[in-house]
């Protein structure tokens, strides 16, 4: 469970003093780093160019790992054109099988695992080699990262440099230089949990605060970094006053150096409500931030917003698809896919991966994302803010709508299949009842979970809760051929489901209430008229259909199972939108393969019009621009 971050706690007078020290002047001539747009800093200015950073990238390893051939993972970055990906210093390492990551970049076979500091003469590093020096550089893996990242600028791509991961169980501790096992530098060990802290890391906030120094120095001359400070600090006791305290470091430095680079803080997995951030800190990430609540909780803060790590929900290239589209068409300014297709010896991004891997990527995929880029780039998304007020109605059910806006200019629609809680809904359903004999019959429910049952408009079973298998009866006097309303409402939360309904009577035999016995609510034809919701509270009407028999076991086969309902429709989006008045060009673009499914120029008149999509499957995205 993340428990993310407030920076509430940050003191006027150190964010005065950054502020200052920001204020500097650039004393070299090295090209403008990476910067916010000056018009909108949700977005960012490189190269004197409006951009947004879209990446599909390997697992962090690249410079640490000998063994990988960074060259080539940039090469297939830039085929793709994506511009964005991260990489970790050194100082945390994971062991093979770590998170179940087969193929783990950030798990360097022995003795190929490099740091900032170099390798003494002693022997007894956890994974073989010698122990680390903290008083010495190694300057080979200093030329190593300036190389990285001067190679990624060659090819348009953006480095975050993460400078810090905290040490979330004691496998990744055991391997650390900074545990004193590791290093020669002769001062007690510390508590994996106290690493990063200022008043419990003792002599290793020294060192921390000299790494930097120094990796900020080397990389001072490049415009294609930014600095994240510590990559998911909500975990391992990573303290809020020692970012700050980071954040000071660097800003000193630059200072010195002439450079202003942007800093990065990750602020937690999911979503967070920031009620203030610090003026020096440019970019707010969030790690699986689906659905995109983090960019509308936090735009008001007016920084770029980062969805910078995605993973755990299953391989399929269509869940993180989805995940980045509803993310950038929100407003968000960065997103990061964790590929993990990207693997010694296949650095192009060709590994097949198990199926158990925490997370999905392919080259396919990068095509996604390219798509998605350039769709982005195909709009003056410099003007626009995320808004979806002029799209009256018309988004089909099931499926959420994200909007940019620029006023009476352009706009951009992405409509998405929503993820149907398959073990979460309802249905309710009506007609009439016609009996053979007019006598007591008893009615008896099967169900779980909730149910209730209405005869001629009177509630007699009413079991609205969550449970187990169980059955309910009642007793109701019917008179024979008359029409009997009835209504049956049921609801499911999660585990198995079912719901059969049988009755009896002196004449008549226990049975499943029979096809010939149900009347619709109009005619004379024969069932109930079932309507499905989504959730429980019969407000997100799914789809309606004619049921005959009400004997159902939904424990392995929800009524949701499908691409698109559960007999594979394809939807239809009659979006009624609201535009000024004058000549616009729409076009329908699938999000899957870039192809503009229609294209039509469009007069509009004051007043509501209506865009009639193509048929499409899981999602699709409308841009529309005045010529």
């Amino acid at each position: 469970m993340s428990q993310g971050m407030s920076f509430s706690s940050l003191a006027p007078i150190v964010l005065v003093t950054l502020s200052a020290l920001f204020g500097a002047k650039k004393k070299t001539d090295a090209p403008v780093p990476l910067a916010v747009h000056p018009d909108n800093p949700h977005y960012f200015l490189f190269r004197e160019k409006p951009t947004v950073l879209i990446g599909s990238g390997e697992h962090y390893g690249a410079v640490l790992n000998l063994d990988f051939d960074y060259v080539k993972y940039l090469d297939e970055l830039q085929s793709n054109g994506l511009n964005h990906t991260r990489t970790f210093t050194g100082p945390y390492v994971e062991p093979e099988g770590a998170f179940r990551i087969s193929g783990n970049t950030l798990a360097p076979a022995p003795g190929r695992y490099v740091c900032p500091w170099a390798r003494s003469e002693e022997p007894g590093y956890t994974r073989g080699g010698n122990k680390f020096d903290l008083a010495r550089w190694d300057e080979a893996y200093f030329n190593r990262l300036k190389d990285f990242v001067g190679q990624a600028g060659m090819r348009g791509v953006v480095v975050e440099v993460v400078l810090f991961c905290p040490f979330y169980e004691e496998p990744q501790w055991e391997l650390s230089p900074f545990n004193a096992t590791n290093h020669i530098a002769g001062f007690p060990g510390v508590a994996r949990t106290d690493v990063y802290t200022l008043k419990k890391s003792g002599p290793l906030l020294r060192i921390q605060e000299e790494m930097v120094r120094k990796v900020v120095t080397e990389l001072h001359s490049f415009d294609n970094v930014y600095f994240e400070i510590c990559n998911e600090p909500y975990f391992g006791g990573v303290q809020m006053d020692w970012q700050e305290h980071m954040v000071a470091l660097i800003a000193r430095t630059e200072e010195e150096l002439g450079s202003r680079h942007l800093l990065s803080m990750n602020i937690a997995n999911g979503s967070e409500t920031l009620r203030t951030a610090p003026s020096e800190v440019s970019i707010l990430n969030f790690h699986y931030a689906s659905p995109p609540d983090a960019v509308y909780r936090n735009y008001r803060l007016e920084k770029v917003i980062g969805d910078n790590e995605t993973g755990f929900r299953g391989t399929d290239d269509q869940v993180y698809r989805i995940e980045a589209w509803n993310f950038i068409i929100s407003g968000g300014g960065l997103f990061s896919h964790l590929d993990y297709s990207f693997a010694v010896g296949h650095e192009d991004g060709t590994y097949e991966y198990p199926p158990t891997q925490p997370g999905g990527g392919n080259r396919g995929f990068r095509g996604q994302m390219k798509v998605l880029k350039d769709f982005v780039e195909g709009l003056d998304f410099i003007g626009m803010k995320p808004d979806a007020s002029f799209i009256k109605k018309g988004v089909p059910v099931g499926f959420t709508a994200r909007a940019l806006r620029k006023e009476d200019e352009a706009f951009a629609i992405y409509l998405a299949e929503t993820p149907v809680p398959k073990d979460a809904f309802s249905v309710r359903w009506d007609g009439g009842l016609k009996p053979e004999f007019s006598e007591p019959y008893t009615f008896y429910i099967h169900s779980n979970d909730g149910v209730r049952l209405f005869i001629d408009n009177k509630k007699v079973i009413d079991n609205w809760t969550k449970h187990s298998l169980i059955e309910d009866q009642t007793t109701v006097d019917l008179t024979a051929d008359h029409r009997h309303a009835i209504r049956i409402e049921y609801y499911q939360d999660g585990g198995s489901a079912a719901l059969k309904l049988e009755w009896s009577s002196p004449s008549q035999a226990r049975e499943v209430v029979p096809e010939d016995r149900f009347l619709l609510p109009v005619g004379v034809k024969q069932g109930l008229r079932g309507k499905y919701y989504l959730g429980s509270k019969f407000d997100r009407l799914w789809k309606s259909r004619d049921d005959p028999v009400i004997d159902f076991d939904w424990s392995v086969r929800s009524p949701f199972d499908g691409v698109f309902g559960g007999a594979g429709e394809e939807p239809l989006a009659e979006l009624v939108l609201t535009l000024d008045q004058g000549n616009y060009r729409a076009e329908w673009i699938s999000p899957a393969l870039g192809t503009v499914l229609r294209s039509e120029k469009v007069k509009f008149v004051p007043g509501e019009t209506v865009f009639v999509s193509p048929t499409f499957q899981g999602d699709i995205a409308l841009r529309i621009r005045k010529e």
